[in-house]
């Protein structure tokens, strides 16, 4: 029993000392830049069905630079600097952005937008349920085969009716993109006009199963089909799309897939069964990065030349930092039921939930030594 007791303190103690070193001590990086813990914030677990909005004298009452965050069993915002403007329990249905928010029930009847700060700013007559996309809030209408987007006031700016169910959606600041169940793509402009109208075809099973657009506008990427699915990338000419890219692909998804451009508008980040692949805009190629399971996908920080993600399963998880050659830079594991990830700059924000509750969120800064 007593050699049992040691090799347990044993185990701890190595296990305590992993986790000091990861938040206290910097992580070298190749070519001479370090990750180094900066601040480490634990999350009150927040009670309570309503939300109490900052209070007017708080520093935070009027930031504009406040980033969201869901993790576990709480949503809510904090600041670059560590402080918590709130925090509060998940509910039924959750829209949000840096921008703000959208809480609703199982039927809402009546929908609130409020600021990252918590205070209400309109009401949405529209029925539906919300979403954001950057700084946009759509919502998607009952039966999944239309949607509106919704201006800062609540009221609907434009409205558009499909044929098919929605599968996939992305958007830039002036190009919403819808991918379809038919098979379709369909872009919508900031004024509900059409700016795109493709079927990339060429499967047995038609369908998007995700979709991308760059921050420009200027390219869209999807996933395609069933029995080949393929990626097709298009850009966008004088006066439409065109195809530029496409290659069948080994997988075989039957569910959404996750896919992004990177915030330069340099690299497609897609999902794959053994990790993701890096489409180059510029060279039309393609790198590959193994990975497990993935939880986040497509954060870079363009100049380092480096993307980020947050990978892993149940309880075990890891940091991953990989060039856009496919290379994996550098990984840092660490124990979280759930996990989010953001980026603001040079900086990394690691967000992280146990499953007794506990939680916390933690900055990590990128610097050349």
């Amino acid at each position: 029993m007593e050699e049992t007791g040691k090799k347990r303190l044993a185990i701890v103690i190595i296990a305590f000392v992993g986790v000091v070193y990861f938040f206290v001590c910097a992580v070298p990086l190749p070519k001479e830049l370090v990750l180094e813990p900066r601040w480490s914030t634990a999350l009150e677990t927040p009670v309570g069905p309503t939300v109490a909005a900052t209070p007017a004298g708080s520093d935070l009452a009027s930031s504009k630079d406040l980033i969201s965050f869901t993790l576990g069993s709480s949503f809510g915002y904090f600041s670059p600097e560590g402080k918590v403007a709130f925090s509060a329990p998940m509910p039924f249905g959750l829209a949000i952005s840096d921008a703000g928010y959208v809480a609703y029930d199982q039927v809402p009847a009546s929908l609130s937008l409020r600021s990252p700060q918590g205070g209400e700013t309109a009401k949405v007559v529209e029925a539906g349920y919300p979403f954001y996309s950057g700084k946009r809030l759509f919502v998607m209408r009952p039966g999944q085969n239309s949607a509106a987007e919704l201006g800062s006031d609540g009221r609907v700016l434009w409205q558009r009716d499909f044929s098919s169910l929605i599968t996939a959606f992305a958007s830039s600041e002036d190009l919403a993109l819808f991918g379809l169940m038919d098979g379709s793509l369909v872009g919508i402009g900031k004024d509900g006009s059409e700016l795109l109208s493709f079927s990339p075809g060429g499967s047995r099973v038609a369908g998007i199963y995700g979709c991308a657009v760059s921050p420009d506008g200027q390219l869209v990427a999807a996933i395609s089909g069933l029995d080949k699915q393929r990626i097709v990338v298009l850009e966008r000419r004088t006066s439409a799309y065109r195809v530029t890219y496409h290659r069948w692909l080994d997988s075989d998804f039957r569910r959404p897939v996750a896919m992004g451009f990177t915030a330069d508008g340099r690299y497609l980040a897609y999902e794959r069964p053994d990790g993701f692949g890096i489409y180059s805009c510029e060279g039309r190629s393609e790198a590959r990065v193994s990975s497990r399971a993935l939880k986040r996908l497509g954060l870079s920080i363009p100049d380092r030349n480096m993307l980020v993600a947050l990978e892993g399963g149940g309880e075990d998880k890891s940091l991953l930092c990989a060039s856009p050659k496919g290379k994996r830079i550098f990984s840092a594991s660490f124990g979280a039921a759930d996990g989010f990830l953001a980026q603001r700059g040079d900086a990394l924000f690691l967000g992280m939930a146990q499953s007794s509750g506990a939680a916390r969120i933690v900055r990590l800064d990128l610097r050349e030594e």
